[in-house]
């Protein structure tokens, strides 16, 4: 995707080949985050990739954030829409009563990062209409957080280490990576859209369809400063923080349930300001950061333009 759009910012047919021949020669390094291009003297060193992450853990208490609903462990195999309540399909006449789980789950988690938990919080709304969303806005502490300031200490392995402390001298603890934390806030979980496709002799239709399941239930998300420098630290940064989340017992981590996710924000310095955003878990990130940061790093090299996918 990211290559079609930089084959397309330019009218110029040979100026896009410039583009895709350029952006093809650019290195990652997945230990440093370093973007480079080789030249007769070596590869020159251009760009640090510099990645922040907010990361959705959905808390693992018995009930939804507002109402009386049952959390449901979703399981491919279970049916959907088996756990409803009329307050979050939107339903007039229904009160919200903020769960005390939630609220102690959440401060534990914050406590776990070391945060400073906030004598004053406050939800808000945050608005915006899709399929998924039957109240039209999302319960969220944007603007007064939960918690702020906290850090996550992850341990790298040997090799890493090694390699990190000779491509920089300026890291004295290589093998410890040390993640800034700018906030944790609760906020409610959305349902689940599903497409569909159904055949009919020669004619196909899409559908959408919603699992209202998971809408209203409790989530912590974890704000990440953008200090991360690589691929390698980023999947670090998941993967401790899964296992940090299960053994204090607030979230289950199940990836492949979307009871844990992450919204991974990738830019590079100093001659760009492109964002890109999209969701991984720790065992996809890797691979996305080393194989768009490239490309990333060539539109506004040749054209000075922004991407945003």
């Amino acid at each position: 995707m990211i290559k079609t759009i930089i084959c397309q910012s330019s009218n110029n047919i040979h100026h896009r080949r410039l583009l895709s021949a350029y952006a093809s020669k650019l290195k990652v390094d997945p230990v440093t985050g370093v973007i480079s291009h080789p030249s007769n003297g070596g590869d020159e060193s251009l760009f640090q990739t510099i990645i922040g992450m907010e990361i959705h853990a959905q808390l693992d208490i018995p009930t939804k954030l507002f109402s009386g609903a049952a959390k449901v462990r979703k399981h491919f195999s279970q049916p959907p829409n088996c756990s409803l309540h009329p307050l979050d399909l939107a339903v007039p006449g229904f009160l919200p009563v903020l769960s005390k789980e939630a609220v102690h789950a959440a401060v534990l988690t914050a406590a776990a990062f070391q945060c400073d938990i906030q004598k004053i919080s406050r939800f808000e709304r945050k608005h915006y209409f899709y399929a998924d969303l039957p109240l039209g806005y999302q319960m969220t502490q944007q603007r007064w957080p939960l918690a702020r300031q906290g850090t996550l200490l992850c341990s790298r392995d040997s090799e890493t280490s090694k390699k990190r402390t000779n491509k920089d001298d300026r890291d004295d603890q290589s093998n410890v990576l040390c993640a800034g934390i700018d906030r944790i806030q609760i906020e409610q979980d959305t349902g689940k859209t599903i497409t569909v496709e159904s055949s009919k002799g020669s004619k196909t239709t899409t559908m959408s369809l919603v699992d209202f399941d998971r809408a209203g239930c409790a989530l912590v998300e974890i704000v990440f400063r953008p200090q991360i420098r690589s691929a390698n630290d980023a999947a670090l940064v998941v993967s401790t923080l899964r296992d940090l989340l299960r053994h204090i017992g607030t979230c289950d981590g199940r990836m492949e349930e979307g009871s844990l996710r992450c919204d991974l924000n990738l830019s590079i310095a100093p001659l760009t300001e492109s964002l890109l955003e999209k969701s991984r878990d720790f065992e996809t990130t890797k691979d996305y950061d080393e194989d768009d940061n490239p490309f990333q790093a060539d539109l506004p090299l040749g054209t000075g333009q922004r991407v945003e996918v």
